[in-house]
């Protein structure tokens, strides 16, 4: 604690000398965890604050949208979940062409070939089970598993409306096994809540049974002693490399490129690790306890053509609520 107050206080002393620049990051990371980030960051660089503006992709969206629209973007770096939504700002020339020197450290398939994003976590969408209620053998084992009757009315999904997660695993679903997929799963009285971290706290309190949602999120209630674990599906972990990009037009570039190296330097990933059991994405830093690394769960996830997904989206979100929540 002591040493906390120390840091604290030289932070301030920096900040007083050599004065603040601000970033504003939008961000779809929970506010826990990116707070936690934020503030391992800024001890590393006490002339740089974040302000963070979180929300669900689907409001983020919007709320770029409005401000584009309006000549007044807030946003200096984004950070979301929906890896094709990126494609769509790269072609409206929202998205500044950076070149980070921690990206030399990723894989090519975590980085934007044309250099505009780079993926600063993996999150995966699986499905989460009440350990109370069921056993890893008892547990489904695959996405088609939950069309079963025996999990009538016993399942909880996140909406894709609101979470670019969801878009994509929605997206994904529907591609690999068509739209009778979630019209089966209609017939099963699946239930459909708001976001991720709504499923995953339903399944830890026992409301269902199972819930389709990311890992990192039922990996921390579980860790925190929630009844609650999760399964990589046989049939194909729905993996998203998460990006960090730019915006255009941004007035604290320097702050904002020290931001995105941090997030993908070693450190930086280490702290993802620590602070919020998200799975890096340098093949450095070693996975939360009991988790797969991110190669080995690429290596088995279904496969998504992140082009389709990103044309399809409008359709995707229409879709699902014809068929979902009407």
């Amino acid at each position: 604690m002591r040493k906390l107050a120390i840091t604290f206080v030289l932070m301030i002393c920096v900040a007083i000398l050599f004065g603040v620049e601000k970033i504003m990051l939008y961000t779809s990371v929970p506010t826990e965890i990116m707070t936690a980030i934020a503030e391992a960051f800024m001890a590393e660089n006490p002339t740089i604050e974040v302000e963070v503006f979180r929300s669900g992709t689907g409001t983020i969206q919007t709320k770029i949208a409005a401000e584009v629209e309006g000549g007044n973007l807030q946003a200096d770096v984004i950070w979301v979940a929906e890896f094709s939504y990126y494609e769509t700002l790269k072609k409206q020339g929202l998205l500044a062409q950076i070149f980070p020197e921690e990206a030399s450290a990723l894989p090519d398939n975590f980085k934007d070939p044309e250099n505009y994003y780079y993926a600063g976590r993996l999150i995966n969408m699986v499905i989460a089970y009440n350990t109370n209620e069921l056993t890893p053998e008892t547990a489904p084992q695959s996405w088609t598993d939950l069309t079963d009757s025996k999990w009538y009315d016993n399942f909880v999904i996140p909406n894709p409306e609101y979470s670019g997660a969801a878009v994509a695993a929605v997206g994904a679903l529907s591609i690999n096994y068509g739209w009778e997929y979630f019209e089966d799963l209609r017939e099963n009285e699946t239930v459909v809540v708001r976001g991720n971290s709504d499923v995953a706290q339903k399944v830890a309190a026992g409301e269902f049974p199972i819930g389709m949602t990311l890992d990192y999120i039922a990996r921390g209630l579980r860790d925190n002693g929630s009844p609650i674990d999760i399964i990589y599906p046989k049939d194909g972990t729905v993996a998203i490399p998460s990006p960090v990009a730019v915006m255009t037009g941004t007035d604290n570039m320097e702050a904002a490129m020290t931001f995105i190296n941090y997030i993908l330097s070693e450190k930086g990933q280490k702290a993802l690790v620590e602070l919020g059991s998200l799975v890096p994405i340098r093949s450095d830093v070693n996975p939360p306890p009991n988790t797969p690394p991110a190669g080995e769960i690429l290596d088995q996830a279904m496969k998504i053509d992140w082009k389709a997904i990103e044309e399809l989206t409008t359709e995707i979100n229409t879709k699902f609520a014809d068929i979902m929540l009407f």
